[in-house]
């Protein structure tokens, strides 16, 4: 955090019970503005709009705090639930970057899905 690289927020529920981790990655700053949001729920707590009521969280403190102005999530191509999490949250699919991360013991493809925070569409409150 100090150095503008990563920012780590935990998910707790209304209980203090942690649920989760959204990061927040400086890709590049400068004329960019640029980075990247992973994030994860414990699979006991998924489908309960957990995930989306903390990225729109994230995005507004992307956005307002952090000053980001691109904001890009990488999805695996099968992950149906985290696209429509991104979609519902304001996100576009921009393209598929083939062998672009190595797990699961190989190079794997993913969707790359993107907000701009000043266009009228992405305006975040």
């Amino acid at each position: 955090m100090k150095n503008d690289e990563t920012y780590i927020l935990a998910i707790f529920d209304k209980n203090n019970q942690h649920i989760g981790m959204i990061d927040l990655v400086t890709i590049r700053r400068g004329i960019f503005q640029w980075g990247e949001c992973g994030y994860f729920i414990h699979n006991q707590f998924w489908r309960n709009g957990y995930a989306y009521e903390a990225l729109r969280k994230t995005l507004y403190i992307a956005d307002k705090e952090l000053e980001f102005h691109r904001l890009e999530s990488h999805v695996n191509l099968d992950n149906d639930p985290s696209i429509k999490l991104l979609q519902k949250s304001g996100f576009e699919y921009e393209c598929t970057r083939k062998n672009f991360i190595y797990e699961f013991e190989q190079w794997t493809d993913n969707h790359i899905y993107y907000i701009n925070f000043d266009d009228n569409n992405n305006q975040q409150n």
